[in-house]
């Protein structure tokens, strides 16, 4: 009878553990979590990277220290640090003062920062990372994001958690039964109730100066049943692994849990005897034996409808909110008043989160086409590019391929501009281009398209017109010689044009058409001379 006691014991603490890692997971994590999908975001700024690329250009600088400003508030810590590559500054910043956030260069030949170069040198996407800075003076739990361009990479940007702040929290909301361990992939232990313990800058160690979780298990047998169930854990992500060790001479059962957003582990242990001792109700087992094996149903009933149901409702809600969707977990009335504030918190946060991002990307878009639609313009006469008129007349070539719809190509040449140009300068050669670009987009109006090819030299897209269309506009050009008078220094000077065109033809190429046009214009150049 002892022994199934003890079976039931085991078992009842087996599933008390899984419920308490998971509840520990969720209300220790969450806030860790959300500050590590914000230093995500921050890293995507298009401002930061423009500047990470060129640190030296102030405008850019200005642009992104403003967007970042902006976004500093939605850190927990109202803190950031932005670390690059090119120029090897660090920059901190908590709105305590107004000044440049620049703090200090950082130094490969540093210990303190030798952080940095070992990100940069095995280019880890994500890195939370427990260590003092001694020029800041601060002790924090850092969330280390690289900033990248394509397969670049371009610096380090995150935020950090006061760790004397979040240890304190991680104590207050710890069961009395149980002691929570974090550690990273190696097992290095990364948070923990007693500071003496956790492995500051673990990225920066060799293995024999680390301090493991497998250090603090009594044999040799424990370390490795842990490590198995670490190696479990991560093959199973979310998934609770549990063995029994030796900690501190004493037979705890040990909870390990992987949680891939942060790519850490927990680990729970609970000294099964504290929880449950047997030599308390060894003697009345057999009154209470069915009370207890109804407390066991009761007990696991309530736990599900009151935390495990809650719990898998936000787990789900948070996996949709890294596909940008905004999930309300769905509560039953059984759920616990602390599990509600929980998920209330959660969602007005969530809601935030995804406002901002729509509206940061709508931005983006809308700077993104701004942006496209200037590459194609001529800034002077505000007329397409050459740039941007190849590009429209490859898409209307392929139109005219489609619907055999005839259209024609004028090219214009100013003549004796180069005499214009040396004889009054280069201003005024600019303010001729621009009433030749005026003059000609009102002559073709709604029939087409005017690019400035380079130099003096422009192109007319006639569109959907015939031979007869196309000779209109080219004998308008070359005889009308009283609509293009401009007057320079008080003399007016006639604008004069040479002015060749070709109309599409089957099997044409844009080159083809391009060689035809400009071929006609020669002509009829070297005819006037």
């Amino acid at each position: 009878m002892r022994v199934l006691a003890e079976d039931i014991i085991v078992s009842w603490v087996e599933r008390y553990a899984e419920k308490q890692i998971r509840y520990d997971k969720v209300r220790t994590l969450l806030p860790l979590i959300q500050e590590v999908k914000l230093s995500k975001e921050l890293a995507e700024l298009e401002s930061l990277k423009a500047w990470a690329k060129q640190p030296d250009n102030e405008a850019l600088k200005q642009q992104a220290l403003n967007d970042i400003e902006a976004f500093r508030h939605r850190f927990s810590d109202k803190s950031y640090f932005i670390a690059l590559k090119a120029n090897d500054r660090y920059y901190y910043s908590d709105g305590s003062t107004s000044e440049d956030p620049y703090r200090y260069t950082l130094q490969e030949e540093k210990p303190s920062d030798a952080w940095f170069y070992q990100l940069m040198a095995i280019k880890l996407n994500l890195h939370l990372n427990v260590n003092p800075d001694v020029e800041l003076g601060v002790i924090k739990l850092w969330s280390d994001v690289l900033i990248r361009d394509g397969d670049a990479v371009l610096g380090v940007v995150g935020t950090g958690l006061d760790l004397s702040t979040f240890l304190q929290q991680m104590v207050e909301k710890q069961d009395i039964y149980s002691g929570i361990v974090f550690t990273n992939y190696e097992g290095a232990i990364q948070l923990h109730q007693k500071e003496e313990l956790i492995d500051f800058a673990s990225i920066t160690k060799n293995a024999h100066n680390k301090k493991f979780i497998f250090q603090l298990l009594s044999d040799a047998d424990s370390q490795k049943r842990l490590q198995h169930s670490f190696a479990n854990a991560k093959s199973n992500p979310n998934k609770v692994e549990m063995t029994s060790v030796n900690k501190d001479g004493v037979r705890q059962l040990a909870s390990v849990i992987y949680i891939p957003e942060i790519d850490w582990f927990q680990v729970n242990f609970i000294d099964i005897n504290s929880f449950l001792p047997l030599t308390e109700f060894s003697g009345l087992l057999w009154v209470f034996f069915v009370s207890l094996v109804c407390a066991l149903v009761i007990v696991y009933v309530l736990m599900t409808l009151m935390v495990t149901k809650p719990l898998e409702e936000l787990d789900l809600s948070i996996a949709e909110l890294g596909k940008n969707h905004n999930r309300k977990p769905k509560l039953s009335r059984f759920a616990g008043l602390e599990i509600k504030r929980l998920i209330l918190h959660y969602q007005k946060m969530s809601t935030s989160l995804l406002e901002y991002q729509q509206e940061l990307e709508s931005k983006v878009a809308e700077r993104t086409e701004e942006l496209n639609r200037i590459a194609k313009l001529d800034p002077l006469t505000e007329l397409y590019n050459r740039r941007g008129f190849e590009t429209h007349m490859s898409e209307y070539m392929a139109h005219w391929q489609a619907t055999q719809q005839p259209f024609g190509l004028i090219n214009v040449d100013i003549n004796r501009f180069k005499d214009i140009n040396d004889q009054y300068g280069h201003a005024i050669g600019d303010h001729v281009l621009q009433n030749v670009a005026a003059y000609l987009h009102a002559i073709v109006k709604g029939k087409g398209e005017v690019a400035r090819w380079g130099g003096d030299e422009f192109l007319i897209l006639v569109k959907q017109s015939n031979d007869k269309v196309v000779q209109q506009i080219t004998e308008r050009l070359l005889g009308d010689l009283e609509s293009l008078v401009i007057n320079i220094q008080d003399h007016d000077v006639t604008i004069e044009f040479s002015v060749g065109s070709a109309l599409v033809q089957k099997g044409d190429t844009l080159e083809k058409l391009l060689h035809r046009a400009d071929k006609a214009m020669y002509a009829v150049k070297f005819a006037e001379r």
